[in-house]
């Protein structure tokens, strides 16, 4: 008897204790609070979009117009520097040599240019002079002997030979005397006037070389195009710098730089909601992780040219020729801890999609 009644109790129980179990597996467990929430729209009109935070300068690729080793860094990521201020500089012994070389070649024009202007040296007349003395007494001999036959009465007394020896000879003394004077002429006459304009000409052209050389010498110090912050050094002493004249589409830019006073941020909004950005409409920016970081944005402009997206979300419905729209915004950076490359939320104030 005794067991014929525990038999529906430890059954009962069974059921008791299987409906409980149900009753607590068909419990839901308490969902965790969202520490960082989604952000939410600041507007009711609203256009939502990504933004890049980028230099107000657009971000600078430095480069270098000198190919070479780089042999000294004058600055690291992080520091902000005066527009001017070197950045780093290339080997520059070769350009030093020829800077050296360009100065000696002007030395030597100049030079040349001033003998031709102080011409003649005072040291060379008085031979000239003297030879024309001489021409002259040579000539005042030679017709001297020659008047001598020529007045002879008797010309069977003198040789026909000797007579025309005598006539030539003062002749030639005479040219002698002429040509010592042309000589001394010329070198009295100084320099002739287009040689000096040549060797003016020449001067102008080792002047040409010598700034060739020294704007190279300069050009091999990269200096900063604007005030800015280093923002990325891809080289290091001793690393060669390809020149810009040199194949540097594949390369990283040697170094990127620039004007961070205030920050700027590229929004891309789809083509679909192009028509609803209107200019200078108010728009707040969402640091992605933490939208407790917000703020405000001011509006600069907007790109008149609508690209292809060059970032995609890889949603389903997302086609690798979207085009997007692109707004620029300003905001000052602050003690907020954002940095640039860095990808924000935002949304944009805009007019009613159709149907509101």
């Amino acid at each position: 008897m005794l067991k014929k009644v525990g038999i529906p109790i430890l059954a009962a129980f069974g059921l008791l204790l299987a409906i409980i179990v149900t009753m607590i597996g068909l419990r839901k467990p308490p969902v965790p609070p969202i520490e960082y929430p989604p952000p939410k729209p600041p507007y009711l009109h609203y256009v939502a979009g990504s933004g890049i935070i980028e230099a107000s300068s657009l971000n600078i690729n430095i480069a270098t117009a000198i190919t070479g080793v780089i042999e000294e860094m004058f600055v690291q990521p992080g520091e902000i520097v005066q527009k001017g201020a070197p950045l780093f500089r290339v080997d520059t012994r070769d350009l030093l040599a020829r800077t050296k070389e360009a100065e000696a070649t002007r030395t030597v024009a100049v030079a040349n240019f001033n003998r031709l202007i102080h011409e003649p040296r005072p040291e060379v007349v008085p031979p000239f002079e003297a030879r024309v003395k001489q021409a002259q007494m040579h000539l005042s001999d030679e017709f001297t002997q020659y008047n001598l036959f020529q007045n002879v009465s008797d010309k069977r007394a003198i040789s026909f030979n000797e007579y025309n020896q005598h006539k030539f000879a003062a002749r030639i003394a005479k040219f002698e005397l002429e040509q010592a004077k042309a000589s001394l002429d010329l070198v009295n006459a100084g320099a002739w006037v287009e040689d000096v304009k040549i060797a003016n000409q020449q001067i102008e052209e080792t002047d040409a070389r010598l700034a060739f050389a020294e704007t190279d010498l300069e050009r091999a110090t990269v200096r900063a195009p604007v005030d800015g912050l280093v923002m990325q050094v891809n080289v290091n002493v001793g690393d060669f710098a390809r020149g810009s004249r040199e194949d540097t589409i594949f390369q990283d830019p040697l170094m990127v730089f620039g004007t961070i006073d205030p920050m700027h941020v590229r929004i891309d909004v789809d083509e679909n909601d192009a028509w609803r950005i209107f200019a200078g409409a108010p728009a707040m920016a969402y640091v992605r992780g933490n939208s407790q970081i917000n703020f405000p944005m001011q509006f600069v402009r907007i790109e008149p040219y609508v690209i292809p997206k060059r970032s995609l979300t890889g949603e389903n419905l997302e086609r690798v020729d979207t085009r997007v729209l692109q707004l620029i915004y300003s905001f000052e950076k602050k003690d907020r801890p954002i940095y640039l490359g860095q990808l924000l939320d935002i949304y944009i104030e805009s007019k009613p999609s159709e149907g509101l």
